[in-house]
């Protein structure tokens, strides 16, 4: 999609990245499919919560190459809450209150550009959409392998399922696209920032299944991913962890941008 382009026209860019006019941010397709949700009995580090679970996800969805900066976020919010400055780092100390809101302003701005069509919205990516483009495929634990490199993710690598290099590990976040990609071209899903979903947390539902979206109701919503501060079994693809949605950790909390129909609450 060029940066001329008047409008956005799902029907025709299905399957196709497209970028975000005036906010730099790259959104990439990811296509329906199907794929194991959690981990094996045999990963190390494993939590109880990780009951791996056939999961279809039956539309595509656009999810952003990278984690929404800091200019992005003070292009739409005229703020910025986070604790290392820097327009190209990921925008941190955010709530998934506050993230919803983002993603609520971006949607009635592109919305009254014409830039959005009817049904569809900005959003977090639910849990299994999250999980399904960070595996990008793979059944390891991590989208790079079983083992994870300081080279390919910003974290704590003095864990035995890391390999960090004395020195290596910058301890605070790094600028967007920092580290390698994964299969599917996105970026920092391993480390960084834990990043909010849409979901609420719970319990994996027994037996396969389609779209999940989280429970009805709850009290904690999920993040993923792991920050710089953690050591490797947190940025597990399968890992899971959670806080109330008003919560704002320290310097760890960012989030990704997602767009697909049918918003939740």
């Amino acid at each position: 999609m060029s940066d001329d382009s008047q409008t956005l026209q799902p029907n025709a860019i299905l399957g196709k990245a497209f970028t975000i006019r005036d906010l730099a941010l790259e959104m990439l397709w990811c296509a329906p499919g199907t794929f194991t949700m959690g981990s094996p009995s045999n990963e190390g580090e494993r939590s109880f919560d990780e009951e791996p679970h056939a999961v279809t996800l039956t539309e595509g969805y656009w999810l952003g190459k990278h984690e929404v900066t800091q200019a992005q976020w003070e292009e739409v919010m005229g703020s910025n809450p986070s604790n290392f400055k820097g327009a190209n780092l990921p925008v941190e100390q955010v709530s998934w209150d506050d993230a919803t809101m983002f993603c609520s302003k971006l949607t009635e701005r592109e919305r009254s550009a014409g830039l959005l069509p009817e049904g569809y919205a900005y959003q977090l990516p639910t849990e299994a959409q999250w999980e399904y483009a960070c595996r990008a495929g793979a059944k390891t634990a991590f989208s790079f392998g079983d083992s994870l490199s300081s080279r390919e993710a910003n974290f704590d690598g003095n864990h035995p399922y890391g390999d960090a290099e004395e020195g290596v590990s910058p301890e605070k976040t790094s600028a967007v696209g920092s580290y390698p990609a994964n299969a599917w071209g996105f970026h920092d899903l391993h480390g960084n920032v834990w990043e909010w979903c849409q979901d609420w947390y719970g319990q994996y539902p027994n037996g396969p299944v389609r779209d999940p979206v989280g429970p009805a109701v709850g009290s904690r919503r999920v993040f993923r991913g792991g920050s710089w501060f953690n050591v490797a079994q947190y940025l597990r693809s399968a890992n899971r962890y959670w806080r109330e949605p008003y919560c704002r950790t320290s310097s760890l909390l960012g989030f990704r941008l997602s767009l697909r129909t049918s918003p939740r609450a």
